[in-house]
């Protein structure tokens, strides 16, 4: 949205157990809010690399004279100054960051962040927007919170192509509505979402992601649609609704 800017916390840090002796890396809880718009990223030390590297390749780019109409806009655009700096990475390797000096690691990626995305050139970049979880789909207010590709609403959840947007799925939340994760999934790293008539099968690239996924929606759901996941009178999904603009006529009479 124009003019808004976008805040950004980290909030935790997370290790998981391994059953190596080789330390896994940590994982990084961003919470990031844009106008009423408020949502969740996960990421390692190493996705903060491949994006700062990224942006490295881009600015090298961007100073490039191609003779070409598209490119010569896009530098004369650019503010100079802002082309020059880009913020600082924290260099000190992840396994070389003590427990006790976490916070302030914290600090500094939460620092980078807000100050890169302060730049237009870096933040409308597409591989920022990637790496906050941002489409084209994201700030519509008539999708809810920040809706992505799967959209969750309190009753509903829907497939969505994002660069058409048309809608290939949709699953309704009722009193079966159930999230499985692992061997019923019937994929390796797998999700499954199950209602009273359908089922919808998320492929992910690990188990941890998986489980980052399946929880997002459960909490989604458990807060904002609860009402569907009851029984409800003569075996309606939904709830009753006192104060609703509607009206029962039979056989059309006092219709006309």
């Amino acid at each position: 949205l124009t003019g808004c800017p976008i805040r950004v916390r980290v909030l935790e840090v997370e290790r998981f157990t391994s059953t190596t002796k080789v330390l896994s890396p940590r994982v990084y809880t961003i919470e990031l809010t844009h106008a009423e718009f408020t949502w969740k990223v996960k990421r390692k030390y190493k996705h903060f690399q491949e994006l700062h590297r990224e942006l490295l390749r881009y600015k090298a780019f961007i100073r490039i004279p191609i003779p070409t109409r598209r490119h010569t806009v896009r530098r004369q655009t650019v503010k100079r100054a802002e082309a020059r700096q880009m913020p600082s990475l924290p260099r000190t390797s992840e396994n070389m960051v003590r427990e006790d000096h976490l916070s302030s690691r914290r600090k500094q990626l939460e620092d980078y962040l807000t100050n890169l995305l302060k730049m237009p050139l870096y933040k409308n970049y597409h591989g920022t927007m990637e790496f906050l979880g941002v489409s084209q789909l994201s700030f519509i207010h008539d999708l809810g919170p920040k809706g992505m590709w799967l959209v969750v609403k309190d009753s509903f959840l829907l497939y969505m192509k994002p660069d058409s947007g048309a809608i290939s799925f949709v699953l309704l939340v009722d009193k079966e509505f159930s999230i499985k994760i692992g061997k019923e999934t019937e994929t390796k790293y797998g999700l499954r979402i199950d209602n009273l008539s359908r089922s919808l099968i998320l492929k992910c690239n690990s188990y941890r992601h998986a489980l980052w996924w399946g929880q997002g929606i459960e909490e989604f759901i458990q807060k904002n649609g609860k009402n569907f996941l009851k029984h409800h009178r003569f075996g309606s999904y939904a709830a009753i609704q006192e104060n609703t603009l509607a009206k029962w006529y039979v056989n059309a009479k006092g219709y006309f």
